[in-house]
């Protein structure tokens, strides 16, 4: 469930992963990224409801990777100080991954677990901690793109309720204050059905989601278009949610651009959504910030690959080889055609055009076929021959820097 409102608390960059995956632009197994994000936001209450506009300091570590064939993970540990007395400030500690793998050339599973506990200081303290799971099934037909996905989430939320009464004492009336903790279960289930269409650096989508909690039922449908240009990323997205309490028209807008180094310049805003989950109205707000890439982990791949440009779509393969007189790429992209890769030093590269879909490849190495042990996707083809797989699809994410 995308673009979850968050009362009180707001990030640079809600959900991890996906904040992850726009900065680094490259895709390696087994390689682990550790980022900082430094920025600021300013929310607004919900319509109708209570709270008071505040203006936050943003911060916060991350670290997201990729494993095995199809498997990545994320964590981050961020929090936001209230530079206003009336403001509440707030941390939050995330974790999560989950598993894409295709399937076929058209189809492609996937299971996204994630889990987060924040807590919100005063002038009303809460703090909540819950897991969601979200299976989904991706279709892929040239470039449209259907999504379908289920959601399910548990949790708990605490808030402090402040009771306020006046005693006669021998001083005279007196104003006392009494906080006492309210306990709730959280949960929350339902499903999404979304069609993306990719027109050159253009992407519209439309999506349908119904959602089921101890407040209601909730109901939503979302139109969103996306322009990626080389730089980064613009999006613009609306949606009506018919709630528990009535109708909510939302619009969001933001912008994610890449400087050329480790970093990404991150600004949005708008109103957002409820969320049926956290059971937290409707609200507005904007931000922005910058992540900046500390640190790449872990061994360097003996595989790595970029997918590069929207309109005309490209693929760059870089393999390390010691001791090669010759490498040539071969794969369905190829047409399963020999092509020659260039040599830099012990590392060999070519750049080839790809289309969205899964895609089975591998090298011949002075004519002999290999496939590096690290390769995603590892799968044999009908004769038992070991191949690597990967799976071009558009980015299903926004970077998100308000609640």
């Amino acid at each position: 469930m995308r673009n979850r409102g968050r009362l009180d608390r707001i990030s640079v960059g809600t959900t991890a992963v996906l904040l992850f995956a726009l900065s680094s632009g490259r895709v390696a197994a087994q390689e682990t990224v550790l980022s900082l994000d430094l920025g600021a936001s300013y929310s607004l209450p919900p319509a109708g409801g209570v709270g008071i506009a505040s203006t936050y300091a943003n911060g916060g570590l991350r670290l997201g990777g990729f494993f095995g064939a199809g498997g990545y993970f994320h964590a981050a540990g961020t929090g936001g100080l209230a530079l206003t007395d009336e403001g509440a400030s707030w941390a939050s500690l995330l974790a999560g991954g989950g598993w894409l793998q295709p399937v076929s050339r058209t189809v492609s599973l996937g299971l996204a677990v994630t889990g987060e506990a924040f807590t919100v200081g005063e002038p009303v303290p809460y703090s909540a901690a819950y897991a969601v799971v979200e299976p989904e099934v991706g279709l892929t037909f040239g470039g449209t793109v259907i999504r379908l996905a289920g959601y399910g989430g548990l949790g708990s939320s605490e808030v402090t309720v402040i009771e306020t009464f006046v005693r006669d004492t021998r001083f005279g009336p007196r104003v006392f204050q009494v906080g006492f903790p309210v306990a709730s279960d959280l949960w929350a289930w339902g499903g999404i059905a979304e069609l993306g269409q990719r027109l050159g650096a253009f992407s519209p989508r439309l999506s349908v989601e119904a959602y089921e909690s101890p407040q209601g039922p909730y109901r939503v449908g979302r139109l969103g278009l996306e322009f990626r240009p080389a730089a980064g990323t613009f999006y613009l997205e609306g949606g009506l949610w018919n709630t528990p309490d009535g109708e909510e028209l939302v619009l969001i807008a933001g912008v994610s651009v890449r400087t050329g180094g480790r970093s990404t310049i991150l600004v949005s805003g708008g109103r957002y959504g409820p969320d049926p989950l956290l059971d937290s109205p409707a609200a507005g707000g904007f931000g922005g910030g910058v992540n900046l890439e500390l640190a790449r982990l872990g061994p360097v791949p003996d595989l790595s690959w970029e997918v590069r440009g929207d309109d005309e779509r490209t693929l760059a393969l870089a393999v390390k080889v010691e001791g090669a007189r010759s490498v040539e790429c071969v794969g369905e992209f190829t047409d399963w055609e020999a092509i020659p890769m260039l040599r830099d030093g012990d590392v060999w590269r070519v750049t080839l055009p790809i289309e969205p879909g899964a895609h089975h490849f591998g090298f011949l190495v002075d004519g002999a076929w290999y496939v590096p042990p690290d390769a995603p996707g590892l799968t044999e083809d009908e004769w038992g021959q070991l191949q690597a797989t990967i799976f071009v699809s558009h980015p299903d994410a926004y970077p998100v820097v308000t609640p």
